[in-house]
């Protein structure tokens, strides 16, 4: 039988017909909201889940080194900026604290090695965080803003001052 036909319409069988879009549309509805109600009923610790073992992230998501590739535009002297990359390794001791050595080399400043520096992180429930770098000889902390992801193996991070800092990282733990 074709549909919108007039052709045969005298043979079709009210039993063997199948409902039109009206049927189909409850079934979609009821599988839609049994997929809500399934994903309602999950718990919030698994929703915000990073390490895939049922719990949130937190200060001690981030411990052991890390490897980092920094790049963007930094501060080189009064309404001066340079381009710049870098590299560091970043040690978290899991409580919020962290030490390093960073290398670096500026479009106008030049090389930097071995550069030792320290800070603090926090790390929210939803592995977002926020970390202060202090580096020996700057006269300002420098503030980052971080997500973790791939549960806690990387780190993205850009910094959000001193302005005008365009800078971002990729840290990845070393095993």
């Amino acid at each position: 039988m074709r549909f919108g036909s007039t052709i045969n319409t005298h043979d079709a069988h009210p039993a063997t017909t199948r409902a039109p879009f009206p049927g189909r549309a409850i079934t979609v509805a009821l599988a839609a909201g049994v997929t809500v109600a399934l994903a309602l009923s999950i718990p919030g610790s698994m929703k915000a889940d990073e390490d895939g073992r049922g719990r949130e992230c937190s200060n001690a998501t981030l411990q052991g080194d890390y490897g980092i590739l920094v790049s963007g535009i930094r501060g080189a002297g009064p309404g001066q900026t340079e381009s710049f990359v870098g590299t560091a390794i970043h040690t978290y001791d899991g409580n919020g604290g962290f030490t390093g050595i960073d290398n670096s080399h500026g479009q106008l400043t030049g090389a930097v090695r071995d550069r030792q520096v320290t800070g603090t992180y926090e790390v929210n429930a939803d592995c977002t965080g926020t970390a202060t770098l202090i580096i020996p000889g700057v006269p300002f902390p420098i503030e980052t803003t971080f997500v973790i992801v791939d549960r806690g193996r990387e780190v993205e991070e850009v910094v959000m001052s001193p302005q005008p800092n365009l800078v971002t990282a990729v840290q990845h733990r070393i095993r």
